[in-house]
C-alpha cells in the first residue's frame, strides 16, 4: 500500500509540472505525501547561502529540493501539522522545522532571502495576514515564489458546498485580480502572475513577487 501511494504522489508531482528524473530520485517518503500544486523552481536560482521559509511545506519535498541547493544556507519548514514535518525531518538534512500557522509565523522579521509557498496560501482564512506574514519575514530585496490556484468562472455547487473544498484549497481560490490584488496589498512589488495549468476545476499558477527596497 505504502509503495502504491508513493507512486500516486510521484505521478502527480510530475503531472503538476516537477521534472521526472529530479522525482526519480527524491525520497519516497516526500513524493507519496505529495498534495502541491505546481513546480515551483524554474528560474529560481540559488547563491547557496540564503535563508529560505517554506511555508505549509506539508512532507517538505519543497524544502529538500531548495536544501539540496544551499550549500552554507538553511531552510525553515513550516507547517500547522506536526506529523508532515516529521516526514522531511527524517531525511537527515539541516532544516529547521517549525510547527505553526502561515497567518501568525513565530519568525523574525527581515530573515529570509526567499519565501516559497505550494498550493498553501488559498489554506489562510485570511490570505491578507498570510501574505503580509511572508513579506514581515522576507529581507528587502527578498522574494517570494508560489504556487498556488486560481479561478477563472464561479465554482460548481458540489465544489462551493463541501467543507472538505476548503482542505484541498480548491474553496479558497480567488479570481487572478483579487489574487494580485492581495498580494500588492500586504506591499509586494513586481508582482507576476504566470504559466498557467489546468487543475480540477480551477487553474494552477506561479506567483512571483518582491519586496522593495526602501525608498522616497
Amino acid at each position: 500500500m505504502q509503495a502504491e501511494a508513493a507512486g500516486n504522489g510521484a505521478e502527480k508531482a510530475i503531472e503538476a509540472g516537477y521534472p521526472a528524473e529530479l522525482i526519480a530520485g527524491l525520497p519516497p517518503a516526500l513524493t507519496a505525501s505529495y498534495s502541491g500544486c505546481g513546480y515551483l523552481f524554474d528560474g529560481l536560482n540559488f547563491e547557496g547561502d540564503e535563508t529560505v521559509v517554506d511555508l505549509g511545506a506539508g512532507a517538505g519535498l519543497d524544502s529538500f529540493i531548495a536544501a539540496k541547493q544551499l550549500s552554507n544556507g538553511r531552510v525553515v519548514s513550516v507547517d500547522m501539522t506536526y506529523e508532515m514535518l516529521q516526514k522531511v525531518n527524517s531525511q537527515q538534512l539541516s532544516i529547521n522545522l517549525l510547527c505553526a500557522d502561515i497567518e501568525y509565523l513565530p519568525v523574525l522579521s527581515g530573515c529570509a532571502d526567499v519565501v516559497i509557498a505550494n498550493a498553501s496560501f488559498n489554506l489562510a482564512i485570511s490570505k491578507t495576514a498570510a501574505f503580509s506574514e511572508a513579506y514581515r519575514v522576507l529581507k528587502e530585496g527578498g522574494k517570494l515564489v508560489a504556487r498556488d490556484l486560481i479561478k477563472t468562472e464561479e465554482l460548481p455547487a458540489e465544489v462551493l458546498t463541501d467543507p472538505l473544498s476548503f482542505n484541498t484549497s480548491l474553496g479558497g481560490a480567488l479570481e487572478e485580480e483579487a489574487l494580485s490584488a492581495e498580494i500588492e496589498k500586504a506591499g509586494f512589488k513586481d508582482v507576476s502572475i504566470s504559466d498557467h495549468r489546468p487543475f480540477s476545476y480551477v487553474t494552477s499558477v506561479k506567483i512571483e513577487a518582491r519586496k522593495p527596497y526602501p525608498g522616497p
